[in-house]
């Protein structure tokens, strides 16, 4: 089974989403960075497809995760491999 596409909503001004992005890169997990201030697009995907007006919001597959907690981006990763 192929692991599920992994996207990042984020904003450069963003502390917390710059910590996931590094996050992901130790990883050594591919990821879309949608930044959210380029991207109109983004923008109104964050806020009309998933409801979400904070950053970072990371999507994988039907799942959703707002905010960095290490701990559930790894559950997350892990459920999703």
């Amino acid at each position: 089974m192929m692991a599920a596409k992994v996207r990042v909503f984020s904003q450069p001004t963003c502390p917390a989403c710059n910590d996931l992005k590094e996050y992901l890169k130790k990883k050594r997990v591919e990821f879309e960075d949608m930044d959210i201030t380029a991207s109109k697009d983004a923008f109104n995907e964050l806020t009309k497809v998933y409801k979400v007006r904070v950053t970072p919001l990371l999507v994988m597959g039907d799942k959703k995760l707002i905010g960095f907690d290490p701990a559930e981006v790894d559950k997350l990763l892990a459920e999703n491999k």
